[in-house]
């Protein structure tokens, strides 16, 4: 293992037609991404193209994401930085959320409204399939693993620099598990959230780090924040949870 640092973009794919729909996507193989989506796709192609060698990719065997992949590696090679073909990684499919795919937001509310209000209260605690399975903690236990097959490959390959091609509840997933939070944090806060072809850069001190150093976020329009200890987060969510 290496002592040098090393970064992750993880990255949610571009708006689909079940996005502006407010249909439910989850595992469901169904939608496309929109014009704007393509649109979004490439103007993070052009942030990637000037972050340097990106030496090592993964992506979610989703078709969105692989479109959104796609358009962000002809943009990158259209600037002479090409990235390496992706590994698809089964890990990084969207929160499974079983007999609520491809159904329409409102409808579910309706319908399934005593689920849907734990899913907005307390993410954690909702349960699908008769009871029998929980979105949340069936998503966090795979962040985990993408983390570790992930690091692993970037250790292994001396990678700088690694982009990751996923979706919102993954991603917050995997930020969150980096930055040391609980999963119970899942949906308690817009600032682990990500938009359509948002991304966060999450950096390790080394290999043999349990949590990242630091982490930023770049949203849709490629505006980078400012970058933010791990730690300064931690004590920002043991503030809240002793507020809540």
């Amino acid at each position: 293992m290496s002592h040098r640092s090393r970064r992750f973009i993880v990255a949610r794919h571009g708006e689909t037609d079940f996005n502006r729909e407010r249909r439910v996507q989850g595992t469901s193989n169904e939608s496309v991404l929109t014009d704007k989506g393509v649109s979004q796709a490439k103007a993070l192609g052009v942030y990637i193209s000037k972050r340097g060698t990106v030496a090592r990719t993964f992506c979610s065997p989703l078709s969105r994401c692989r479109q959104s992949y796609a358009e962000i590696s002809g943009i990158c090679a259209a600037n002479n930085n090409p990235l390496p073909d992706p590994t698809i990684l089964d890990n990084l499919e969207e929160i499974d959320l079983k007999e609520w795919q491809g159904r329409l937001r409102n409808d579910i509310m309706i319908e399934d409204k005593t689920n849907w209000d734990i899913f907005r209260a307390n993410p954690c605690d909702l349960r699908l399939q008769n009871g029998t399975f929980a979105p949340v903690l069936d998503c966090f236990e795979r962040a985990i693993s993408n983390w570790n097959v992930i690091r692993s490959d970037a250790a292994s390959n001396s990678a700088d620099v690694t982009f990751i091609m996923c979706h919102g509840a993954i991603g917050q997933c995997m930020l969150l598990q980096a930055l040391g939070l609980d999963k119970k944090e899942y949906g308690k806060s817009r600032g682990y959230a990500l938009d359509n072809c948002e991304c966060f850069e999450v950096e390790f001190e080394s290999d043999e780090s349990e949590y990242s150093s630091r982490w930023r976020r770049i949203d849709s329009s490629q505006t980078a924040s400012g970058w933010k200890s791990t730690y300064a987060s931690q004590l920002v969510a043991t503030t809240l949870i002793t507020c809540r």
